[in-house]
Parts: C-alpha cells; sequence; structure tokens
C-alpha cells in the first residue's frame, strides 16, 4: 500500500526559492498526498505570488495547499502544518533546500524494512552554494555508515554522542520522515526556539522510536553565506549570545525530562548542558564581565566536573586576561575546523 505522506514548509519571502523547493517533493518517485505551505506573514509579495501560482499550475493545484498567518516563526508555522496534516507520515523541507527524486522511495524501503521497530528515518544529504562544505551531513557529524540502509536502535546517544568538530548530528528536518501521530505526540516545535530547533525535535522524537537511515545523500541543503542566507529574526543566529540562549533552552528542557531518560543519556544531558555554561563564561569573558564567567564556570562544573573546566576556573579566578585569551585562542580554532580551513 502506498504510504499518505503530506510534507510541511515554513515560507517566508523568497518566492523565487521556494518554487525550486516544491518542484523537487512534487517530484518525487514515491508521490507525496499533499505539500502544506504555511507563509509565515511574508512581505516581499509571496503572499499574492504564490496563492495564483498555486492556482496556474495543475500539478500544484491538486496537491498544494496554502495558508497565512501573522509573524510568528517557522516554528508555528511548522506546528500548523503538523496540525493540518492529513496524511500518516510527515516530511519537512525548508524553502531553500531541495530533495533528489528518489529520497522518499528510498526511506519508505527502509521504513519498510524496519517495520517493526521505527516510526521515523533520516537520509544523508550534501550541502551546496558553500565552498568550505564539500561533505555529506553525515560525514559532517562523523556518523559515517558502512550499509546503504541501516537501523539506529539508540537515537539519543547516536545524536549526543558527537565526535565532529561542529559539534552537530544528523538528525535535520530536511532529511527527517516520521510518523505524524509520533511527530504530535512528540509535542511539535518549540515557539521559543529560533535556533536549534530541530535538534530539539529530533531529540523528542528519538524518546519514542528508533531509527531508521539511508546513507546516501538524498537532500541537498543550502549553505550560502550566512549574511545571504539568513533573513528576518534569523539574522540573530550570527550573535553567540543568542546562541547560547537557545541551546540553554534546549539542554536545561532535556535536564527537566531526566527522570524519563537512561543513565547514559542523562550524563551526556548534563555534559552538553555544562558545555553551554562554559560557552557563557567565555562570553562574560569577552565583555570583561569576570564574576558572572567564574559563576558560568562553577555552574558547567556542578554540572559536569572535569579537570579542563577546573583549570577553567582557577583562570577566570586568578588570571582573566590569560583566560580570555585562551577561550578567544579555542573558539577561532573551532570555527576554523568546522569549515575546513586548517
Amino acid at each position: 500500500m502506498t504510504p499518505s505522506i503530506s510534507v510541511v514548509i515554513p515560507v517566508y519571502n523568497r518566492f523565487d526559492l521556494l518554487k525550486y523547493s516544491v518542484e523537487s517533493v512534487l517530484s518525487q518517485t514515491l508521490l507525496v498526498s499533499e505539500v502544506i505551505l504555511v507563509d509565515d506573514g511574508s512581505f516581499d509579495g509571496t503572499s499574492h505570488l504564490l496563492p495564483a501560482y498555486i492556482d496556474e499550475n495543475p500539478t500544484w493545484r491538486e496537491r498544494v495547499r496554502y495558508f497565512r498567518q501573522e509573524n510568528q516563526g517557522p516554528n508555528v508555522a511548522r506546528n500548523l502544518g503538523i496540525e493540518l496534516a492529513r496524511g500518516e507520515w510527515l516530511a519537512f523541507n525548508d524553502n531553500d533546500d531541495i530533495w533528489l527524486p528518489q529520497k522518499l522511495a528510498w526511506q519508505f524501503r527502509a521504513l519498510e524494512q524496519f517495520k517493526n521497530e521505527c516510526s521515523a528515518c533520516i537520509t544523508d544529504a550534501w550541502f551546496m552554494n558553500n565552498p568550505y562544505m564539500k561533505m555529506t551531513l553525515f560525514q559532517l557529524s562523523g556518523k559515517e555508515h558502512r550499509e546503504s540502509i541501516g537501523l539506529i536502535s539508540d537515537p539519543l546517544e547516536y545524536m549526543l554522542n558527537i565526535k565532529s568538530v561542529t559539534g552537530t548530528h544528523p538528525v535535520w528536518l530536511q532529511n527527517l520522515v516520521v510518523r505524524t501521530e509520533l511527530a504530535r505526540r512528540a509535542g511539535g516545535f518549540d515557539p521559543a526556539l529560533r535556533f536549534g530547533d530541530d535538534d530539539d525535535f529530533a531529540f523528542r522524537v528519538g524518546c519514542e522510536t528508533k531509527l531508521a537511515f539511508v546513507n546516501i545523500p538524498m537532500v541537498l541543503i543550502d549553505r550560502t553565506i550566512r549574511e545571504d542566507r539568513h533573513v528576518g529574526a534569523s539574522k540573530n543566529w550570527d550573535d553567540a549570545d543568542f546562541r547560547l540562549r537557545m541551546a540553554q533552552h534546549r539542554m536545561e528542557k532535556r535536564l527537566d525530562m531526566r527522570e524519563r531518560l537512561p543513565r547514559t543519556v542523562q550524563k551526556l544531558v548534563r555534559r552538553d548542558l555544562a558545555a553551554v555554561y562554559s560557552g557563557w563564561a567565555n562570553w562574560f569573558l569577552q565583555k570583561n564581565q569576570n564574576e558572572k564567567a567564574r559563576a558560568a564556570v562553577s555552574r558547567a562544573a556542578r554540572l559536569y566536573p572535569s579537570p579542563n573546566l577546573a583549570v577553567k576556573w582557577a583562570l577566570t579566578r586568578f588570571a582573566p586576561e590569560l583566560a580570555r585569551k585562551a577561550a578567544s585562542a579555542r573558539e577561532d580554532h573551532r570555527n576554523r575546523k568546522a569549515f575546513g580551513l586548517g
């Protein structure tokens, strides 16, 4: 039996780019039942151009549903899409990313193979429009697999045990398919998050199911330079304090869930929250707020004691200038490694 699949795409301006994204979804060899476009308050004419384009194109008119809301952020738009979805399965795309034609066919081949064990599946992906990211998503995450199709029995540890410099895992929205009922049970997307929202959603999905994977790049993810790609509220992504606030929110939510998490996962959550507080210490050092830096390091050490944090605490207390230089050098090294610059 052919699965019924709803695809949710939040829309915010970018009408010309969006057309390619939707076409890549409509051109799947395993046909989708519907594409739900939720316009999050576009102001560049998209809200007029898009409904007209749907009406003028029979393929779009048959399977594309358009809704508009006042600007509330992409996660509110995605949640509306989840609420409106009529398919048994849900997939997501962004308005600047492209699916290869056999993406869904491969994913449902994997889901059929592991149908008694999991209700979600990811694929590998390529990055485009960035000369420094000549790698796949699995490679970027340090999660290369040998099999073309496989099963991740412990998705939480899979997502949290990251050996890559970037600290990212390969469960992104563009490469994920999940049962609609599970997405709703997991709580959808957190409207408070404007960064790391896919990570937050993926973690809660991982609490509910094992995860199938397709070890073939089936998505082209746009990674145009940030100045061109980030629009509206997304421009805040370039601010370290914004990213730290978002990460702290995500990790504290996970800490609140600790009673339902295995001990190994609880430990990893504490480690990640400690890393956030350590990041806050670096930020406070750069702002010459040494007392706040010491308090942040102390909080990190209580969550996840380590020799490195002990040294960092001593430096922030007795040699803050040296701590400041060390933190700046470490951040620069991390950024250069993440983009393949040395």
